[in-house]
């Protein structure tokens, strides 16, 4: 089987090392895989091309920099006749987009669409989702990465649900499992009790709410350190800083800035923290997990298809530093109690968010289309 896949940019965010997780265990059942991307990557992140190059994955510059190029639609097209693959594989809209002409030319090609993320309020392209509609609706199948992502795509984008298949991300569990130190060293965060977040820095991520926090954790665990990973594309770490500067949290609260290796930052971690206000899946969350990491997030779809309640994690209300400050103070004063709920998430990981459990899924998917 070959499958050629189209995204957005080879950007190390989520639906891209998603791909990346995917390719791997796609080749590993043989399937020829190709990915297409639009431009490799966008400004304070990283690029993959490096790391799907190190997996064999033969990659294709569409060549796609400017957000209103309209012609790389007709790039694809032309690379899937010059492929031939036995199924086209689309990742968020500009991509998606691509693949609805291509499929339009090309329609004995089965054609997968993976939705990565609601695209509503908080989303600068929301108005193209009339458009999106469109594009969805003529999938022949559709990958939702939650039951959140389905449930928005049956009610309020009217994609048929009969065609909507639910497939969490998946992981490398054994990635997050070995502890490091060169993050405590460079850090220095030998003898504190550190809480810390991963993820772009923006609005979305509730990341105010975490600052908004420290001072009451702070005054019950004078130990407690905030620590937030993350590129900025926006500037918008300058007001999470002057936030920051405005509360006094100066020694408290550190903005570290995008992390190449999130298995080390997250093993330096005493809790894990998520304040998302909107949230796709929450990759990092099982990242975290995977670390053996308690893990305390807002009480949000589609966070609560991952954390089970005292049992993998604390779940409170979402937008509210009081209700995350007690959770906080509750896990770094009882250590072992957090230690056990840590160890319970990882074990839930495996059985469940495993990057082999998305390979095998997404591959009978593959299939049953392939004999449709």
């Amino acid at each position: 089987m070959k499958a050629l896949h189209v995204i957005n940019t080879l950007s190390a965010g989520g639906a891209e090392l998603h791909l990346l997780t995917l390719c791997r265990q796609l080749k590993r059942h043989g399937v020829d895989v190709v990915v297409a991307y639009l431009r490799e990557h966008i400004k304070c992140s990283r690029s993959l091309l490096q790391d799907f190059e190190a997996e064999g994955i033969r990659l294709v510059d569409l060549r796609a920099d400017g957000r209103y190029d309209m012609v790389f639609p007709l790039r694809v097209a032309r690379l899937l006749r010059s492929e031939q693959p036995d199924l086209l594989h689309t990742h968020l809209p500009r991509a998606d987009f691509a693949g609805a002409i291509g499929h339009w030319l090309h329609p004995s090609i089965p054609w997968v669409c993976s939705v990565h993320g609601v695209y509503s309020t908080h989303w600068s392209g929301k108005w193209t989702l009339p458009l999106l509609d469109w594009v969805w609706q003529r999938a022949d199948a559709v990958i939702a990465i939650s039951h959140a992502v389905k449930d928005w795509l049956a009610q309020e984008r009217h994609v048929p649900a009969a065609n909507v298949t639910v497939i969490h991300y998946g992981i490398e569990p054994e990635r997050f499992a070995q502890p490091e130190t060169v993050f405590q060293r460079t850090w220095r965060t030998d003898g504190l009790a550190v809480v810390g977040s991963v993820g772009r820095l923006e609005p979305i991520k509730g990341y105010d709410c975490l600052i908004r926090t420290m001072p009451a954790v702070h005054h019950q665990v004078p130990s407690a350190s905030l620590l937030i990973a993350g590129h900025d594309p926006l500037g918008y770490g300058e007001s999470l800083q002057a936030l920051i500067d405005g509360l006094g949290l100066k020694e408290q609260v550190r903005l570290v800035g995008f992390q190449r290796d999130v298995p080390a930052f997250l093993q330096t971690l005493d809790v894990f923290a998520l304040a998302s206000r909107s949230e796709g899946f929450g990759q990092v969350v099982i990242e975290a997990m995977a670390a053996a990491k308690p893990v305390v997030v807002g009480r949000i779809p589609p966070l609560t298809e991952i954390v089970i309640e005292g049992e993998s994690g604390l779940l409170v209300d979402p937008d509210d530093p009081q209700a995350f400050a007690n959770a906080l103070v509750w896990l770094l004063t009882h250590p072992q109690e957090a230690q056990h709920m840590g160890k319970r998430g990882e074990e839930r990981v495996w059985r469940q968010f495993s990057a082999a459990r998305m390979g095998e899924e997404t591959l009978a998917l593959y299939g049953a289309l392939l004999d449709a």
